[in-house]
């Protein structure tokens, strides 16, 4: 049996694991209840879209680990991304909820992220998803102008958010670095923080950190993003740049700050 660590992850840490069965991909954390909730965003998503398989996991006082299927993943193509367009509509439209949240909470990234029932989703946004980050945040520090400028866009939500919009699963921390390709074009997807709510949320967050290509869209959607989808995207963007000054510092009070005066000038 051998151990080969990796890289290492934002929140976990990771390595490769060789036995006499194969070999498996490995997850450690002190948090044991943060790779339960991976496990289970992996099991929802599993009947809908590619994703490691998870071969087990261990948890005792000291934390826990979780061993899935070592994938030799490689970048998505425009043959991939259109394939992962078409998966991720699958999702979006085969696994849906009456109510938004719809799981048990969970994390994002090493945050919790809270799932109760909702049947608003401006409502839902506000409680669960900006006002803990924003209370997080003012205790870390973010300054007072950002602090009134998340206020005042959470006052307003309905300008940009629709109030019921489809309730589809979400994989819920789609950056473009959770997923890749293997087999050719068959697209992965990992790392979730699975919930029910606006698929608009995933499409925003695979333009948080880049820019998938328009074959994505198109075996998406079948066309490019309308004006009135993007015009989510901003909201849903200040709350992933919320978690991130709240698990890496000072360094993102700048898009906490920016992302939010740029949708109050629009109440202007």
């Amino acid at each position: 049996m051998g151990y080969r660590p990796g890289a290492g992850g934002e929140t976990a840490s990771s390595g490769l694991l060789t036995h006499s069965g194969g070999r498996c991909f490995v997850k450690m954390h002190p948090n044991a209840a943060l790779l339960a909730a991976e496990e289970a965003g992996l099991r929802a998503l599993e009947p809908w879209l590619r994703v490691p398989q998870v071969q087990g996991r261990y948890a005792d006082e000291a934390g826990g680990v979780l061993f899935l299927d070592a994938l030799a993943l490689e970048p998505l193509g425009q043959a991939g991304w259109w394939a992962a367009g078409q998966a991720l509509a699958g999702l979006h439209s085969g696994a849906t909820n009456t109510v938004y949240g719809g799981v048990a909470d969970n994390f994002i990234g090493g945050m919790v992220q809270h799932n109760g029932d909702e049947t608003e989703w401006p409502r839902f946004f506000a409680r669960q998803r900006l006002r803990p980050q924003l209370k997080w945040a003012t205790e870390k520090g973010l300054p007072a102008p950002a602090c009134r400028a998340v206020h005042r866009v959470i006052d307003h939500l309905s300008k940009w958010l629709p109030r019921r919009p489809a309730s589809g699963l979400l994989h819920g921390d789609l950056w473009m670095g959770n997923l890749g390709q293997i087999d050719g074009p068959e697209p992965v997807f990992f790392d979730p923080a699975c919930y029910y709510g606006d698929p608009q949320v995933d499409l925003a967050m695979l333009n948080l950190f880049g820019r998938p290509p328009e074959a994505f869209y198109h075996g998406y959607q079948g066309h490019l993003p309308t004006p009135e989808q993007r015009a989510r995207w901003p909201v849903y963007d200040l709350y992933h740049w919320l978690n991130h000054f709240n698990l890496f510092g000072h360094c993102y009070a700048s898009a906490v700050t920016d992302t939010a005066r740029l949708l109050c000038r629009e109440l202007e």
